[in-house]
């Protein structure tokens, strides 16, 4: 199994690399892909050369976009098998063996999420589902995998040419469904392969965040509606996810409330954005 790792220098990474050093079955292959700025992670990767003998560290920022450094990861890939994390998670010392496991079963892996490791316990249960049960399903269409969360097949991979860079954002999700509809693979559920993720905890960087997805997921009903994707949703759906974060905003009482409203408002106004951009409404 290949596991590849991309970050961009920040403040995790030893944490992800402890737990991959800890797995009851090691990756065959490590590759870190540091998509920040030159050496930001040199002293980090030296620190664990020794007890992880299987890393290798690449540099590359011709494309300062998470879709391009996992492709450069991949391209380094000699195993069969490849698994995709992000630096600011940890995964348990079974993840690997499960993730392995279910691609023998399908072609794509998606792991069990959990919320509650690494964040307070209001944050992780105000932010909602996020793969703790199965793919994801947010879309109403094909169900899909989060990048950091996912493994798939290094054939199935090729086949599909990878993540597509041009999409900023939910490259996870359009190579999930390409995944499926050019090339016939099947998800598989891994609900032993566990990965604690963290969450945005301030009220900024949660907007941001929200607000990037969704502006590009008016890209994606573009691409795929043709395919089967309903765009859109009732005016009601629509005034519904404006006034739910307002109506947060107004009743919260802890900061944990700010960050889920935040985040739900840059939600909005990221499909706003988005329809405009692509001149196709979808708020």
């Amino acid at each position: 199994m290949t596991v590849v790792v991309t970050t961009v220098g920040g403040p995790w990474l030893t944490g992800q690399l402890a737990a991959l050093a800890r797995q009851t079955r090691p990756p065959a292959q490590l590759v870190v892909v540091n998509n920040g700025p030159a050496g930001a992670v040199d002293a980090v990767v030296d620190a664990w050369r020794e007890a992880l003998p299987q890393m290798e560290l690449v540099e590359d920022r011709s494309a300062a976009i998470c879709g391009h450094a996992r492709n450069v990861g991949a391209a380094r890939a000699r195993q069969p098998g490849i698994l995709f994390l992000d630096d600011d998670d940890v995964v348990d010392p079974g993840y690997v063996a499960a993730m392995g496991d279910a691609l023998d079963r399908g072609e794509l892996a998606a792991a069990s999420i959990d919320l509650e490791q690494l964040n307070t316990d209001r944050l992780a249960a105000r932010w909602g589902d996020m793969q703790a049960a199965g793919p994801m399903t947010y879309h109403d269409f094909l169900p899909w995998v989060i990048g950091g969360a996912m493994g798939i097949r290094q054939k199935t991979f090729h086949e599909v040419d990878g993540f597509d860079t041009s999409l900023l954002v939910g490259e996870d999700t359009d190579l999930s469904w390409r995944a499926q509809l050019d090339a016939d693979a099947r998800i598989v559920f891994a609900p032993d392969a566990r990965i604690s993720y963290r969450l945005r905890t301030a009220a900024r960087p949660a907007f941001r965040q929200a607000r990037s997805w969704a502006s590009w997921e008016v890209e994606l009903y573009r691409r795929y509606r043709s395919r089967g994707l309903v765009a859109g949703g009732s005016r009601l759906r629509a005034l519904l996810r404006w006034a739910r974060p307002l109506l947060l905003l107004i009743r919260a009482r802890q900061s944990e409330d700010v960050v889920v409203a935040a985040r739900q408002l840059g939600a909005c106004v990221g499909r706003l954005e988005g329809s405009v951009r692509h001149r196709h409404l979808h708020l």
